[in-house]
Formats: structure tokens, sequence, C-alpha cells
């Protein structure tokens, strides 16, 4: 019998592109060289939207991979491009649900599998968990990347009811459930206090450990934002509104300054606000890339920018991580009570600000002062490091069914 062996479910894994990808496969990447014995059961890849195909797998891990046949409701039942919103309850993936678990069941007696570990946002992955924990009677550890998102977003209100019956039967099936903050573990254990406080753990997210290139120093000063845009919850008017200011005092100008938003938006989207401001000359709007470009991209570029509003102040998102291993500045746009603002004071060279006047000191800080040496990346913000917090996690569950035996 394999002490060590895991299962690993997860919906999203290599060659989807999508910020989920890192932690799942991350994850079973640093298990494995830590000696455990990790299986991965994921989705077919024909359902992905988007693929990074430039990320390649390790044999030793690719092997290890099984996909399940995946379909994304949404498409399939769709009435003029559009699918009624029950129809995505719990998430508009749940048919994978039924081939997974059968693979699931074959795998566990294949492999030997002692220990069970989902990951949402995609809920389908925590019923996937649940059904197989029952049926075997395996620890499984849960994984929350973020709260379910009616926790904290008064404007989600569509079956409200089912998402919180499904979440609670996860809570209460779990061996362990694992967020990425203090902030949602301390809410969930707010939401739950019928549950041992100790059921809720913390393991961040991080980064992936890359060679550094050689330092450079773009023509103009150029600060980059990475990755997605909401409107609600991601509020670029005040940045604008900032450097606008600054362009008036004679500060700034499309020959000096440039900030770039790569994967967030089209440029449409904010044609009019651009104008309103007197900006259009100073922003760019660019495509999404490999994880590997996007990388080498926040390396290169003056400065790093992250924007977390309020209603995210229960999450830290993947990025944050990404931008630290940069070992360039931050200027991180997130309230002072948030769990974002908690990692930013223990990030090297990182400005953290909220209101308007101090985003526009903190950018005439960044743009004036000279360059910088390179930051030293603290090894705690590394993935490698979540991982051994998770075999630990993980080991114990193990030792604890034993004794149980």
């Amino acid at each position: 019998m394999a002490a060590n062996s895991v299962l690993l479910i997860a919906f999203e894994m290599p060659p989807a592109r999508s910020a989920g990808v890192q932690r799942p496969y991350r994850f079973a990447q640093y298990l494995l060289e830590l000696g455990w014995d990790p299986y991965i059961l994921t989705a077919t890849p024909d359902v992905y939207q988007r693929f990074d195909h430039d990320l390649q797998v390790p044999a030793a891990l690719a092997d290890r991979i099984y996909r399940a046949k995946a379909t994304d409701i949404s498409k399939k039942i769709a009435v003029a491009g559009r699918s009624p919103d029950i129809l995505a309850v719990p998430d508009r993936y749940w048919p994978w649900y039924f081939p997974a678990v059968q693979l699931g069941n074959r795998l566990i007696r294949e492999k030997n599998i002692q220990l069970l570990w989902s990951t949402y946002p995609v809920m389908t992955s925590h019923l996937i968990g649940r059904k197989l924990s029952l049926q075997h009677q395996l620890p499984w550890v849960a994984d929350f990347r973020d709260p379910l998102q009616c926790h904290y977003n008064p404007a989600y209100q569509h079956f409200n009811a089912i998402q919180r019956h499904l979440e609670r039967k996860v809570m209460l099936q779990a061996s362990k459930v694992v967020m990425t903050c203090e902030a949602a573990a301390q809410l969930y254990r707010r939401i739950y206090p019928m549950l041992p406080a100790d059921k809720f753990n913390v393991i961040e997210n991080g980064y992936v450990p890359t060679p550094l290139p050689d330092a450079t120093r773009p023509d103009k000063y150029t600060l980059l934002y990475s990755g997605a845009l909401y409107g609600n919850g991601r509020d670029v008017s005040p940045l604008f509104q900032a450097i606008s200011e600054l362009k008036q005092q004679g500060l700034v100008n499309g020959q000096n300054f440039v900030l770039k938003f790569r994967g967030s938006a089209k440029a449409e989207k904010f044609a009019s606000d651009l104008q309103r401001f007197g900006i259009s000359e100073l922003v760019e709007f660019l495509p999404a890339v490999p994880f590997a470009e996007a990388q080498a991209e926040m390396m290169g570029s003056s400065a790093n920018l992250l924007i977390q509003d309020e209603i995210f102040n229960y999450q830290v998102p993947g990025k944050l991580y990404d931008y630290v291993q940069s070992a360039k500045p931050l200027l991180a746009i997130c309230p002072p009570d948030s769990a974002t603002a908690d990692v930013c004071r223990r990030v090297p060279d990182c400005l953290r600000v909220w209101q308007s006047s101090e985003i526009k000191s903190a950018l005439q800080q960044l743009i004036n002062r000279s360059a910088s040496d390179t930051v030293t990346v603290p090894d705690s913000f590394s993935r490698f490091q979540g991982a051994v917090q998770l075999a630990t996690l993980l080991t114990q569950l193990s030792s604890q069914t034993a004794q149980r035996n």
C-alpha cells in the first residue's frame, strides 16, 4: 500500500491557460519531488477556452495525469447563444462529475490512493472529492482558492441557497479545508462555528522560481498590470485620475511613461474613460500571453501594478506572488484592512495605497526614483514552500487515519 499516494482533483491543468492552473499543477509537481505519489484527475482539454502550449509538463508528471470527459453545459444547451442560469449550478462544467467519479473510482483501486485533494472555484471538483471520500472512506482536503462568491459579493444572488447547501456538504465531509489567506479562514470559521477552528488551514499561493533575466530598463517608465480587470472589484478610475493629474503637471507624457494592461480587457471598453481623462496616448491594452512570457514581461517592467478593491478583502490574487518573483517595485491599490494588504506588508519594495491622493503620490515617487537594485525575493513566497505545507497536512491526515484503523 502506497502510504503517500494522493489523488489531486482539479478541473484546470496544462494545457489550459488560466490563473487557476498554477496552484494544482505546482502542488503535483512539488509533491512528486518531495517523494509523494501524486495522481491528477482533471478534464479533457477540449473544454478549455484558452491554451498555453509553452508550459511543458515533465514526463514523470505527465504520465500521472488522467482526464475525464468534460462538457461546458452553457455551450451544450443554448438558445440563441444563451443558456438558462440554473444550468450553470454549481458551475457550467457539472457534467464532468459523472465520468470523473467513474475514473476516480478506478484510480483509487488501481493506484492504491490513500488521500484526496480537490480545488475550487470549480465546485464540481469538490463534489467529486466528496463522493469519492464517502465511497472509499478516504481523508479529503478541500482547497478553496477563493471564498464562495456569495459570501463576499452582495451582487451575487443567483441560486445562493443551492450554492450554500452544496458548500455546507463539502465543509461537513472534508477532513480539512484550506484557504489561501488567514482572512478567508477566519471568514469561514465565522460561517461554520459548529466546526473545529483547526479544520480551516491556510496555504498561500506563491511564485514559481524562475531565473531572473539580466537587468533591463525600458525606454520609458513602464507600469504593468497583468491579468483580468473586473468592472466590479478592480476600478481603474482613481488610477486614471492620478495619471491625468501627473500629465497636467508635466511629469508624464507619451515619451517617458506608459501604463500597460496585459490580457485585461479590450481597449474599446475604456476608450471613453481614457479620452475623458486625456491620457489615451499613455495607456496600452495588449493581448494575453502564455505564463512564461507574462512572467518575463513582469521582470522587464519598471514596476508592476495590482488593483484589488474592497469586494475582494477576503482573498489574495495569485498574481501578487508572480509580481514578487519579478523582483521589481510593486504598486498595490487595495484597502488597508484587506487580505492583500496583509501580504503586501511582507513584500519587499511594495507601495500599498488606497486613496486617490495616495495613488498619485506613489506614482510620482516611483517615477522619480532611480532604478533600484534587484530586490531579494523571500523563499517563503514560493509555491514549493506551499507544497511542503500541503505535504505536512496530508501526512498528519494519513497518520490520524492509520491510528483510527
